[in-house]
């Protein structure tokens, strides 16, 4: 590309048109000469050096030697193969290194060029692909004048090196033909050693040897040639496969940078190569590590100029400070090192559970049960209703599920489970029931204790407060000297179901990147057993919850028990500050139109419906606390609220409310999303009908049913509309796709029209819409029956029970492997277990009909797609979870008033508590803390417009993850700004002050 570096002395140039070419060539080719580094530094269990680093100016792109670093068996094979063809004078074959875009293969094939034998390097051409084509004729030449490759065929002591396309991409038909004839070429070359001369009319010798880099697999040139093709070829493995290379090679790409900014013996800290293990390098890694490197050194000598004791290493603060992953994360343990310190001490949580949280549950259960019953006269009952309750509710915004790990209930269980084990009890596995059953035990029991709560009037009763904490201590330790580790914290505890949902809005995570575990075989972070914690028998254990970390979707199991971070010798689990709510996908919280797509990632969290329905039934637990305000608003006597357990019309009424209430939040949120359903899909077609003309729809028939008459397999149809293979659709890969399926040209308009433009759009989203399309017209056509058929079918769908994406189900019914799904191979699908709610084979039999829209008896994957969408249903759980910042406001703004108005007055408490007397003079000397009703409506009110509006984003952000339309995504936000409004009227009600806190 460089002009000046061309030595035309190296190529014989003719008069005319000859020299023409050649001056055109010499825009694309640049010959240089070759380091020479000495081969006893390439033994395989050795690191390469390369000549460059004696430079004190040498920085480029194309540094040679370091991507060979490593210990890894990649990174040796590489070098024992490189070793063999340095040992081979005499072979001039060609040499392919194939490997993915960024791997180094480009300065793989520098540093094989560098160690040629120099008869076969006199002269080195590079060509770089993408430019060649718009360089074609220049370099095959034409009936009239030579080309490049004409003069270069008979050159034997030249080396050329071909760099592969770095993008699949074309603009047009035309490049991708002329891109498919530049390869053609070039696989004759390689695979043969020929060359067609189009200036010659004949096929000649290729002499020079070729040095190739490409994304292909070997296979490719072996399907052309045979299995017998006379090359050398060398895999090359991505940066995400040489992760624990990434360290020798940083260290050998520092050697070679450090003294252009005046630095030297400048290493990678420990903290420094964790970032660069965290970091995905997934687009072009090479190039990546070269430039933060570079800007990482740059930083540090930056540094060094103000800070004279700056270290003389690269710390995580230099690297990656632009990247996506590191600007939303704070590495806590890095950035705040003594905190490391405080997790490795067995104080954290060990011995806090067995010497401060069990003895101090047992002392206010004994309160609780001993004391006065009432909280104006106990402090226990006044901390347990006025301040744990609010306390929790505030934690989870930052700590997520802490609260599990110093948990009174599974610390009892703790020491139930060592007093079983050191009995001899053989602790079981968890059994497979927990996980499918668990959530809805958790739920049932969770609505049995509201109910009790409130029939019984449990926060005006210590006793029954401290059965209730009995109750669920009993579950703890009934489960933990059967099964090993936490079973009742992760499945079964109903406030453990609980602070699992809100988890997941954490600001923190404790998480490790699968690439920090490559090579571990111990798994100390899961089964324990560290030698870093022998003194700490509670960390010992390992994950008290079974977690793999480093597959972790969410926040929402884990308790941050921290054992995995004591536990792991290489330090690999991170305790991070992030943005709150990141498992839904940032950025939720800002509105849609100034958000960034690229970072726009899909919710990460697993949904469960009966997880969904605690959250509503919290919700209904605070208005359940504004009774006796609802009835007097109903006109009904509001001292139904204080009756007590009795077998009566009053007491059954009073059951009966509460239920309803309980309830209320989940029903009309679960009545809203089946209403909107059919809705949604009624108000598209009325759109379709009133915006699409006949010949649209039209159309869109004759371009949806030319797909399904075509009898070719579902790769071969994706090829027809992917032809240059990016993974993208352009609009003149749409318009071939329309000349392949005999669409008349004067549709083109109408269908571009209808699918709009779209950058990046792929394959998988085109289809979708076109089904999309073609459906509403379906429905649009049956006029006003559609409304009815719709509601029935969006009635009866069904949901699926399995994470597979549509086209996993496809492939894995599709046993044959040609393309299409039998009858049979279809009605396999419920034996399979797909559907939660196994179909029968009248009704399979009916969806199959349905779909072979042609009656030919087999489906393919377009129509198979489109018939599952129209019957399985997203289910309400999916967007349920956007109502989860509206019930934590909810909850917080209601305890967070009790607490505001009660907990202040607990050391006036103590004395009636312990039944001692003191004189009115020295109870009017302890302090009171008692805010005033307008202060504690100013921060409930601040908590509900605050979590309403999250809720609101969170619910767009879901249906947009869903594909959910603005039909439904509305219905949903309506339900939220009735229920935010309720509760907020409730709250703000001067009668209601006194009653909500009976």
């Amino acid at each position: 590309k460089n002009p000046s570096s061309f030595n035309q002395s190296t190529m014989a140039v003719a008069a005319g048109k000859r020299a023409a070419t050649a001056l055109i060539a010499a825009t694309l080719i640049t010959a240089t000469t070759a380091f020479h580094i000495p081969k006893n530094q390439l033994l395989p269990d050795a690191g390469l050096r390369s000549a460059a680093a004696n430079d004190s100016s040498a920085f480029s792109s194309d540094i040679p030697t370091p991507i060979l670093e490593g210990g890894s068996t990649k990174a040796i094979r590489l070098r024992k193969q490189l070793q063999e063809i340095w040992n081979d004078p005499t072979n001039t074959s060609p040499i392919i290194l194939s490997g993915p875009n960024g791997s180094g293969k480009s300065k793989l094939a520098e540093e094989i060029v560098y160690q040629l034998p120099s008869w076969q390097t006199k002269i080195v051409h590079r060509l770089t692909l993408d430019d060649g084509i718009d360089f074609l004729d220049t370099i095959l030449g034409t009936a009239s004048h030579p080309g490049l490759f004409d003069d270069l065929s008979v050159q034997a002591n030249t080396t050329l090196v071909l760099k592969g396309f770095q993008s699949q991409h074309v603009d047009s038909k035309d490049s991708l033909d002329r891109r498919g004839e530049l390869i053609d070429v070039l696989d004759t070359m390689v695979t043969k050693g020929q060359f067609y001369s189009t200036y010659e009319n004949s096929t000649k010798a290729f002499l020079p040897r070729i040095v190739g880099c490409t994304q292909r697999p070997p296979q490719y040139f072996t399907e052309r040639c045979g299995k017998h093709l006379n090359a050398t070829f060398i895999k090359v493995p991505s940066f995400e496969q040489r992760k624990s290379d990434i360290q020798a090679i940083a260290a050998a790409k520092i050697k070679l940078l450090e003294r252009k900014f005046g630095l030297t013996n400048i290493e990678l800290s420990k903290e420094g190569r964790q970032r660069l293990l965290d970091h995905r390098w997934e687009v072009d890694g090479d190039s990546e590590l070269d430039s933060e490197l570079y800007n990482g050194l740059q930083l540090l000598a930056s540094e060094k100029k103000w800070n004279p004791f700056a270290t003389d290493s690269l710390e995580p603060r230099h690297l990656l400070v632009n990247a996506y992953d590191e600007t939303i994360r704070k590495r806590l343990l890095y950035d705040i090192p003594f905190l490391r310190n405080v997790i490795m001490s067995p104080w954290v949580f060990g011995k806090t559970l067995t010497y401060i949280v069990t003895p101090v549950f047992i002392l206010v259960n004994l309160i609780l049960f001993l004391g006065p019953q009432t909280r104006e006269e106990n402090a226990a009952l006044t901390i347990f209703w006025a301040g744990w309750w609010p306390g929790i509710m505030l934690v989870f915004p930052f700590l997520g599920r802490i609260w599990c790990t110093v948990c009174p209930f599974m610390a009892v269980g703790n020491i139930a489970q060592e007093t079983a084990t050191n009995m001899g009890v053989q602790l079981k596995k968890w059994p497979s029931w927990a996980k499918e059953s668990g959530p809805a035990f958790a739920f049932g029991l969770f609505y049995a204790i509201l109910m009790w709560e409130e029939l019984w009037n449990l926060p005006q009763s210590g006793a029954l407060s401290a059965c209730l904490l009995l109750l669920i201590t009993s579950g703890a330790v009934v489960n933990s000297v059967i099964y090993e580790k936490r079973l009742w914290c992760r499945y079964m505890c109903p406030i453990g179901a609980m602070n699992k949902m809100f988890a997941t809005l954490s600001m923190t995570e404790v998480r490790t990147f699968k690439s920090n575990c490559e090579g571990c075989t111990t798994a100390e972070c899961i089964n324990g057993g560290s030698p870093t914690v022998a003194h700490d028998n509670y960390a010992l254990k390992g994950c008290t919850m079974d977690l793999k970390n480093n597959q972790l979707r969410d926040m929402g199991d884990c308790v941050m028990c921290m054992s995995c971070v004591a536990n792991c010798q290489r330090e690999s689990p991170e305790f991070n500050l992030r943005p709150l709510g990141q498992d839904y996908g940032l950025p939720w919280l800002l509105p849609k139109s100034i958000q960034s797509s690229e970072n726009m990632a899909l919710s990460q969290v697993e949904t469960n419906f009966w997880l969904g329905g605690i959250v509503c039934i919290l919700q209904g637990s605070v208005l359940l606390h504004f009774l006796p305000k609802i009835l007097t608003d109903f006109g009904m006597d509001p001292t139904i609220a204080t009756v007590g357990p009795a077998l009566d019309t009053a007491f059954a009424t009073h059951t009966m409310l509460a239920f309803a209430i309980l309830g209320f939040p989940g029903g009309l949120s679960f009545i809203a999303d089946t209403a909107a359903v059919p809705l949604e899909s009624s108000v598209k077609v009325l759109k379709r009908q009133l915006t699409r003309t006949p010949a649209e729809n039209a159309a869109i028939k004759t371009l949806y049913e030319s797909m399904l008459k075509q009898n070719v397999d579902v790769s071969a149809a994706i090829q027809e509309w992917d032809q240059d293979g990016d993974g993208t659709v352009s609009d003149w890969e749409v318009k071939e796709a329309f000349k392949l399926l005999d669409i008349p040209e004067y549709e083109y308009g109408l269908l571009f029209n209808l699918l709009g433009k779209e950058e990046g759009r792929t394959v998988s989203s085109l289809f979708d819409d076109i089904q999309e399309l073609y459906f509403d017209v379906q429905e649009a056509q049956r006029g006003s029956v559609s409304l009815a058929a719709t509601f029935k079918n969006q009635m009866s769908g069904n949901d699926f029970e399995t994470k597979l994406t549509f086209v996993e189900i496809f492939n894995r019914l599709d046993k044959d492997g040609n393309g299409f799904l039998s009858k049979d191979e279809f009605l396999a699908m419920s034996k399979e277990g797909y559907f939660k709610k196994p179909l029968s084979e009248e009704e399979l039999n009916d969806l199959f009909y349905q779909a072979d829209v042609l009656g030919i008896g087999r489906l393919n994957l377009f129509e198979f797609m489109s018939i599952l969408r129209k019957n399985v249903k997203i289910g309400i759980q999916e967007i349920g979870y956007g109502y989860l910042p509206l019930a934590w406001g909810s909850l917080t703004a209601y305890w967070l008033g009790l607490g505001m108005q009660e907990l202040g007055l607990t050391l006036v408490r103590v004395p009636s508590t312990f039944n001692v007397w003191i004189s009115q003079g020295f109870r009017d000397s302890i302090p009171q803390y008692v805010f005033d009703t307008s202060t504690i409506h100013a921060v409930q009110v601040s908590v509900m417009l605050v979590s309403y509006i999250a809720s609101v984003a969170l619910t767009q952000k879901l249906c947009d993850d869903n594909r959910i339309g603005p039909v439904r995504f509305g219905t949903h936000a309506v339900t939220q700004s009735i229920g935010a409004a309720i509760t907020l009227y409730l709250m703000l009600s001067p009668e209601a002050i006194v009653s909500a806190y009976r």
